[in-house]
C-alpha cells in the first residue's frame, strides 16, 4: 500500500480583522496531514503553502503555493470557508506555482473584475512544462453574471497549445496538440437550516482539436495530421455539513 503524507498550512489569511460518461470512486489510503491556519473573519489577502509526497514514488515530492488579494474585504464568517471567495462577488488577482523536484514546473495567473452590476469577466493564464520535453500554453477568458448572491452563470473560451520534440540516438518525435474549448457553466450555493448547504456546479463543454505529429525513427516513418472534436458535461455537488467539512460527488459524461 502507498502511504501518502500531505502537509498543508495556511500561510496567511490576513484583512481588517487581523485575525469529472462516469462516476468517480475515491481509492482508499492512507494520509497523515498537519494544518495551521489563521482566519481571519475580514480578509483581502489569501495565501496557502501545500506539499505532497508518496512513498513509493522516485520524486521529490509536490510543492505548491498559492496566493490571492482581493480589491475589496470579503468575510468567511457563517459561510463555508472554502466557498468565501466565489461568495464574495469581488475584483481579484492571483496566482500559483506548483512543480516536483526537477520533473515539471507549473505556474498560472488569473483575475476577476466584478462591475457595480454583476456581470464579471475573468482571464487566465497558465504554463506547464515537464523535463521530458512536453511543454504547454494555456490562456482563458470568461464572461458572467452574479444574479444573486450565491449563484453565477458564464460561458468560457479557453485555448491550449502543447506538445513535444525529442532528438535523440533512438530518432526524432514530435507531436503538437491545439485545442479550443467553449464552456457554458453555472454555479449555485443553496443554504440549509439544519446544516450548512449545498454546493452545485454544473457545465457544458464543446472541444474542437487538431494532433500534427513526426515519428523518424530507424525502423519507423510516419508524419500526419489529425482533427476531431467532442462534447462533455459534468455536475459536481458538495455538502458543507460545517463550515469547515463537506462530501461531495462529480459525475462526468462524454456524449462520444
Amino acid at each position: 500500500m502507498d502511504i501518502i503524507f500531505y502537509g498543508s498550512f495556511l500561510l496567511f489569511k490576513q484583512g481588517t480583522n487581523m485575525i469529472q460518461k462516469g462516476l468517480y470512486l475515491a481509492t482508499l489510503t492512507v494520509f497523515s496531514s498537519l494544518s495551521t491556519s489563521v482566519m481571519a473573519d475580514e480578509y483581502q489577502h489569501d495565501g496557502n503553502v501545500t506539499y505532497y509526497d508518496q512513498t513509493e514514488s522516485s520524486s521529490d515530492g509536490t510543492f505548491k503555493v498559492d496566493y490571492r488579494y482581493h480589491f475589496s474585504p470579503i468575510s468567511d464568517a457563517n459561510k463555508p470557508y472554502l466557498l468565501a471567495d466565489y461568495l464574495g462577488q469581488t475584483s481579484n488577482i492571483g496566482g500559483h506555482y506548483s512543480g516536483i523536484g526537477n520533473d515539471f514546473d507549473q505556474y498560472d495567473i488569473s483575475g476577476e473584475y466584478v462591475f457595480d452590476s454583476k456581470w464579471f469577466i475573468k482571464a487566465q493564464y497558465a504554463n506547464f512544462e515537464a523535463d521530458t520535453g512536453f511543454d504547454s500554453d494555456i490562456y482563458g477568458a470568461a464572461l458572467g453574471y452574479y444574479f444573486n448572491s450565491s449563484s453565477s452563470f458564464y460561458l468560457e473560451y479557453v485555448r491550449s497549445s502543447g506538445g513535444y520534440e525529442i532528438s535523440d540516438s533512438g530518432g526524432f518525435r514530435k507531436s503538437d496538440t491545439e485545442q479550443d474549448n467553449i464552456t457554458l457553466g453555472a454555479d449555485t450555493y443553496i443554504q440549509f437550516d439544519w446544516t450548512e448547504g449545498l454546493f452545485l456546479s454544473g457545465r457544458y463543454t464543446y472541444s474542437d482539436y487538431t494532433v500534427d505529429s513526426i515519428f523518424d525513427m530507424p525502423e519507423f516513418t510516419s508524419a500526419g495530421s489529425y482533427s476531431d472534436n467532442h462534447s462533455t458535461a459534468m455536475v459536481d455537488a458538495d455538502w458543507y455539513i460545517t463550515n469547515s467539512w463537506s462530501v461531495g460527488a462529480s459525475y462526468f459524461y462524454d456524449f462520444d
